[in-house]
């Protein structure tokens, strides 16, 4: 699977299936439009193609906006490619581009950058300024320059579409095994070891910190937690937040990772925290023996979780 990040650098595919969409988070429903792709593309012997955006429109249309991706753009592209797609096209989404008609859209990306000859799309896909492009109105352009277009069912639990914005509302509530059922895997954040304060070594309990990019959803509070380093995976019990009980003038969201056996130095190296099970809040303590007391506690609860996990 090969990844472009413009439409210039792609090479020439055989009979593209082309599957569109955004793909924050790539859960249950993403997937289930991504594979139908793919079977398409092999009943046809061609080749399917993920065309999707380096960020989703709302930060681009509104200012200030944070706490709202499921996904890195990396990890966007690993899950995505780890579906069985032929190539993904990342195109840069700008106000350029929101400002695009639909058919101009269709004509300059798909039929003349990609050649598209099937084109997939979730029931409700909607393109172009002001999203006054829909399936409708693909299907009437698809006619027009001579392609296919597949519309695919929502896919529903409990009667309501599955949706990023939905996934966002339970990890905002807290609700981690809510979540995960509609990812399809444990929600997940990836990052460099930085250097801390030694904080939590002067408690017993060391850490491996991570600041994130602040466009990234993080649910508040401590976990239950699958932590991957340097290829091994281990149990953790982990707080993400602002960390009241500790005096600091910069206030940033940050995500801090007690690792159950584990004492070597990993500054600077990769971590992926996967969420299992929300514990409890994040809260102040007076001072360090009651947040060493609750830490030890919160470590116990984890383990409990972890070995049904």
């Amino acid at each position: 699977m090969n990844a472009y990040y413009s439409l210039k650098q792609m090479k020439k595919f055989k009979l593209p299936v082309v599957v569109l969409g955004t793909f924050d988070g790539v859960h249950i429903g993403h997937r289930e439009l991504i594979r139908t792709a793919v079977k398409r593309a092999a009943q046809l012997s061609g080749s399917c193609l993920v065309l999707t955006f380096d960020h989703i429109p709302r930060e681009i249309l509104k200012k200030n906006v944070y706490d709202v991706l499921l996904t890195s753009l990396a990890e966007k592209v690993r899950l995505i490619g780890a579906l069985g797609v032929d190539a993904i096209l990342v195109m840069k989404f700008n106000r350029q581009l929101a400002r695009q008609a639909p058919g101009d859209f269709v004509r300059n990306v798909l039929v003349k950058g990609l050649g598209v000859k099937l084109l997939v799309v979730g029931e409700n896909y909607r393109f172009g300024a002001g999203q006054a492009g829909g399936v409708e109105q693909l299907k009437a352009l698809g006619r027009k320059f001579g392609f296919q277009v597949l519309i695919v069912p929502n896919r529903q639990v409990r009667g309501r579409k599955v949706s990023s914005t939905w996934i966002r509302e339970l990890l905002q509530q807290g609700q981690i095994a809510a979540a995960n059922k509609l990812l399809g895997r444990r929600f997940s954040v990836a990052g460099t070891v930085s250097k801390g304060r030694h904080f939590g070594t002067s408690i017993g309990f060391p850490t491996a910190n991570l600041r994130l990019d602040r466009r990234m959803l993080l649910p508040s509070g401590v976990f239950a937690a699958m932590v991957t380093v340097a290829g091994r995976r281990y149990r953790a019990v982990v707080n993400i937040g602002l960390r009241p009980s500790i005096r600091e003038t910069r206030k940033e969201r940050l995500v801090e990772a007690f690792i159950f056996g584990f004492h070597k130095m990993i500054y600077k190296q990769a971590l992926v925290i996967e969420m299992v099970r929300r514990i409890r809040a994040e809260r102040f303590f007076a001072d360090k023996k009651q947040l060493a007391a609750q830490i030890a506690r919160d470590a116990d609860r984890a383990r409990q979780i972890l070995r049904r996990a």
